[in-house]
């Protein structure tokens, strides 16, 4: 049975699926994700979509330039100065399993709407063009708002953070900032801005570490210590720089519904003014979910 298959229709859905799935990779992974580098390798997945129409490859064989191509989409996308066997294999990875995910969602609501009634798509087995765009601009659409509406709440939530760092505990009042996304890339533990006076009290010892970001200063510090401190590249308005973050012994969280136990790193910032006394910024990551 013969199908007629729009090559411009097919290019357009697979970018923008190819896209997502490289957005939602970056975010799982914490990495940086590169506008450009993200539209070649779309572009790139889009176009083996519609070349593979033209080859009669099945089995195996497709299923291995299908890797072959997602693998390439992922290296040209996520590569970096020093790369390393699990860096450049685990977005590849992460990115398969988005794209069965987001794939078999897609595939349920094909499955759904070709139960739609007659009246919608008359005389027709297929759902037309134009039906399948308002569709696709509903969901665009409500994304977008659901988006704004929750990073609006996200950024308004005040919360109390509960650390311990060898026997020594604080609390302190804490607030949501959607623009913090620091982040360890070792562990992928996101980074709260915390004052430097809180910060001292939790750690004298590595104060001077803390607050220079001397690698020096850390190897010379007891292994005790040293082992709880992370050296990691911020980008901030001005450019790059070095800071240096504590692992605490444990955080919870409460944003009013109880504490709850989280991972985060505290790095020192210095939080004077224009945060109504609060002590402590938080990665919106931190309270999703919560």
């Amino acid at each position: 049975m013969e199908k007629t298959v729009w090559g411009d229709l097919l290019f357009f859905v697979n970018f923008c699926m190819d896209f997502q799935c490289l957005f939602l990779t970056a975010k799982l992974l914490h990495r940086r994700f590169f506008l450009w580098r993200a539209v070649i390798g779309s572009a790139l997945g889009a176009v083996y979509a519609v070349a593979a129409l033209f080859f009669q490859t099945s089995g195996v064989a497709a299923f291995c330039f299908d890797c072959l191509v997602c693998f390439l989409m992922c290296f040209f996308v996520f590569i970096e100065k020093r790369p390393t066997t699990v860096r450049v294999f685990l977005p590849f990875l992460v990115y398969f399993g988005v794209s069965f995910a987001t794939g078999g969602a897609m595939s349920a609501m094909a499955s759904l709407l070709a139960h739609v009634s007659a009246p919608l798509v008359p005389d027709q087995a297929e759902i037309s063009s134009g039906l399948f765009f308002l569709l696709a601009a509903g969901g665009g659409i409500s994304t977008f708002l659901w988006g704004r509406l929750t990073a609006r709440r996200a950024d308004a939530l005040r919360a109390t953070l509960r650390v311990g760092v060898s026997g020594t505990a604080l609390t302190m009042s804490a607030m949501v900032d959607t623009g913090n996304l620091l982040a360890d890339p070792v562990s992928g533990k996101p980074v709260a801005m915390v004052k430097p006076s809180l910060l001292w009290q939790l750690a004298p010892t590595c104060r001077s570490v803390l607050e220079n970001a001397s690698p020096t200063a850390l190897a010379s510090l007891p292994h005790e210590w040293a082992r709880r401190v992370r050296l990691l590249r911020a980008q901030t308005a001005v450019g790059e720089k070095m800071i240096c973050a504590l692992a605490p012994d444990w955080v919870f969280l409460d944003v009013g519904r109880g504490e709850a136990a989280v991972q985060v790193l505290l790095a020192p910032a210095a939080l004077d003014l224009g945060f109504d006394e609060c002590e402590a910024l938080l990665p919106a990551e931190l309270i999703r979910g919560l």
